[in-house]
């Protein structure tokens, strides 16, 4: 990425973080956070990587919930950046935590077997 599109990232990360937090609170989705943007060095794209925690709902209909939405999104990124045109927004959940969770639980069992046979 080029440093003109880290820093358009980094302020869609803070800016979206802020829409969720605050403006879509309806949707009670727990508590999400943005935990990554990719975005194109063109700006015509961006992913955005979703955190969920607390949520009862499925981490797909939650990122379907926020889809659904997508166009309030890009309306208040574009009120608040000053770009020409404003990325094409694409959401997807961030499924980093639940893989440390399983290697935790894999690093654990082994470790039983090991105490176990001694």
């Amino acid at each position: 990425m080029s440093v003109r599109s880290e820093k358009v990232a980094s302020e869609i990360k803070h800016q979206i973080n802020e829409v969720l937090s605050k403006d879509l609170t309806e949707l009670q989705l727990g508590l999400v956070t943005v935990t990554k943007v990719r975005l194109t060095d063109d700006l015509q794209l961006a992913k955005i990587y979703i955190s969920l925690l607390g949520n009862k709902l499925p981490a797909d209909e939650c990122i379907e919930k926020i889809n659904n939405r997508k166009r309030q999104i890009r309306m208040h990124l574009a009120s608040r950046l000053k770009l020409k045109n404003m990325p094409d927004l694409t959401f997807h959940y961030d499924d980093t935590m639940d893989y440390v969770v399983k290697i935790e639980e894999l690093i654990k069992e082994i470790h039983k077997n090991e105490n176990d046979k001694l």
